[in-house]
């Protein structure tokens, strides 16, 4: 079926959406990540089963976004193939051959068109790719590009684009998404520190989910550890590390950590019974009825609101947020159906004295194998580690 204009960004939006196994993408300019956020969405960032393949070329360093290049080498497998033209989107078992860029530019103000159609595994397509994908180069990680052109475009995505008007829309989110526009940009980085850990040695805490290990290692970082090195984070940037240094540092704290567990055999007990708390009251049949007394169980289960007892003596008040109000927008929060970023940020609209840290956290806790805690202990300990990630 031959599609352009709206309906090309739309179609192919879609079946990112809903990718459950395979991302391979054949492009040789990539655009600005705010852009690309849009045509390929965010729910492929925290699906850890998708296989997500990247063919580009990065001679062509002034049409490949920095930002972009370097959140996709964190999360996929990136090669560089000299002489490259095709694009090509293979999305499971959809394929779009089309004559656009992964730029923002090209799917909103160029004149572009695309065949796609579904296919085997045995396709021709696949072969194609697979050809490509072995004479490729791997794009070591430490790449961006060595931008010399100077332009009046900020994204510059695809050379000279004055005079060229806004055709059609990028998809975006059905609310304005303020506090929570980077939740999906920090969990690039958080998986890729997930991936660096589980190479290194066995699970030490094999019995409850990676990201509750990781984030018990990184409270060791912030508050156990003897030297703390990661609380002086807290108002310092980020290291600079290379990949090899990173693997070296998270190594040694990981012994260290390991460790100091034997000497504190149970301090970690209580994350396990934690999520069988969560899962529990706020199961979607459980959370539209769920009354205060369990509510002040799921809240008193939360770090940030133990942090801040003045939060959650208030956000338990009936004067400050109605029982009915709290059920609907945890129900939203944990059941719905749109974009984890929009529904937290209408828990957060709808919600006094919650709290943002409080709101990823109970994520956190009901999803424990899909998304990471993410507060100022976990964040000062990525910086540690060498990630440009902001402090909350």
């Amino acid at each position: 079926m031959i599609i352009y204009g709206n309906e090309l960004v739309k179609k192919i939006r879609e079946e990112f959406d809903k990718a459950k196994s395979r991302i391979w993408i054949v492009v040789p300019f990539i655009g600005e990540w705010k852009s690309v956020k849009k045509i390929m969405g965010t729910q492929w960032i925290t699906n850890n089963h998708l296989d997500i393949k990247i063919i580009t070329d990065i001679r062509n360093e002034d049409f490949i976004n920095s930002k972009t290049i370097k959140q996709f080498l964190h999360r996929a497998s990136v090669k560089t193939l000299a002489g490259l033209h095709a694009k090509i989107y293979i999305i499971d078992n959809y394929v779009f051959i089309t004559s656009a860029n992964l730029t923002g530019t090209a799917f909103s103000r160029r004149y572009e068109i695309c065949e796609y159609f579904t296919i085997s595994s045995s396709h021709e397509i696949i072969s194609v790719f697979k050809k490509w994908w072995d004479i490729s180069k791997k794009v070591n990680s430490t790449w961006k590009p060595n931008i010399k052109t100077k332009t009046k475009n900020t994204e510059n995505e695809e050379g000279n684009i004055n005079g060229l008007k806004k055709l059609w829309e990028l998809p975006e989110s059905t609310v304005k998404i303020r506090n929570f526009k980077d939740y999906q940009d920090n969990i690039v980085l958080y998986n890729h520190f997930k991936d660096t850990y589980e190479k290194l040695n066995k699970r030490i805490l094999p019995e409850l989910p990676i990201y509750h290990e990781l984030d018990a290692f990184l409270n060791f970082l912030f508050h156990e550890q003897e030297s703390t090195p990661s609380h002086k984070y807290l108002k310092k940037p980020y290291r600079t590390l290379t990949d090899k240094k990173r693997i070296s540092e998270i190594a040694k704290y990981k012994k260290e950590f390991k460790d100091w567990l034997q000497n504190n055999p149970d301090f970690e007990n209580y994350r396990a019974k934690n999520i069988t708390l969560f899962k529990k009251q706020l199961s979607e049949n459980n959370v539209k009825k769920i009354s205060r007394k369990d509510l002040e169980k799921v809240i008193g289960g939360l770090h940030t609101m133990n942090s801040h007892a003045l939060n959650k003596f208030r956000f338990l008040n009936p004067k400050n947020n109605d029982l009915k109000v709290i059920r609907q927008s945890l129900l939203t929060l944990i059941h719905g159906k749109n974009l984890i970023e929009e529904r937290m940020e209408i828990c957060n609209d709808k919600l006094k004295f919650f709290g943002k840290s409080s709101i990823r956290e109970l994520v956190s806790w009901y999803y424990p194998d899909k998304y990471p805690i993410m507060n100022r202990n976990s964040n000062c300990g990525l910086k540690f580690l060498g990630y440009n990630i902001d402090t909350y």
